[in-house]
Formats: structure tokens, C-alpha cells, sequence
């Protein structure tokens, strides 16, 4: 039988924040602040799963709008509305 004191150890979750913090979410157009959680190989940086993916679409748009000029990009996204 397993002994459940050993429990406790074993479903500690390690985290890269200190017990009490709070960090504002990985968007760049979201303020939310959020407790962390998550190991700490792979923290929790966004506060929603909407968040995170709106995240993953602007670094994506970015990536692609890199080769033109700031007035370019402005120009090419006002278009796509």
C-alpha cells in the first residue's frame, strides 16, 4: 500500500513566482492579472484560452507584417477591416 504522506510531495507544483504574486497575462492587449500556476518548466501566462490564442494571431500578423513599413502595415490592416 502506498503510504499517502508521500502525497503531498509528489502533487507539489513547483512554480517560478513567489506564493502570493500575481502576473499580467502574456497578451499584449489584455491587462488581466492572474495567480500563476502551472510547472514551472511551463508556467500559465495567459489569463484565458481566448487570450492566448488572440496572443498566437498577433505574433503570427507580426511576423508577417515585418517587411513593410510602419505606414504600409497601418495601410494593409486598416484594408482588411
Amino acid at each position: 500500500m502506498l503510504d499517502p504522506s508521500i502525497l503531498s510531495s509528489v502533487h507539489a507544483l513547483e512554480t517560478p513566482f513567489p506564493a502570493g504574486s500575481e502576473i499580467t497575462c502574456g497578451n499584449p492587449l489584455c491587462s488581466a492579472s492572474f495567480k500563476p500556476g502551472g510547472i514551472a518548466i511551463s508556467p500559465k501566462r495567459f489569463c484565458s484560452d481566448p487570450c492566448k490564442q488572440q496572443a498566437s494571431l498577433l505574433r503570427r500578423v507580426a511576423k508577417i507584417l515585418e517587411a513593410l513599413s510602419d505606414d504600409q502595415a497601418i495601410q494593409t490592416l486598416r484594408r482588411m477591416r
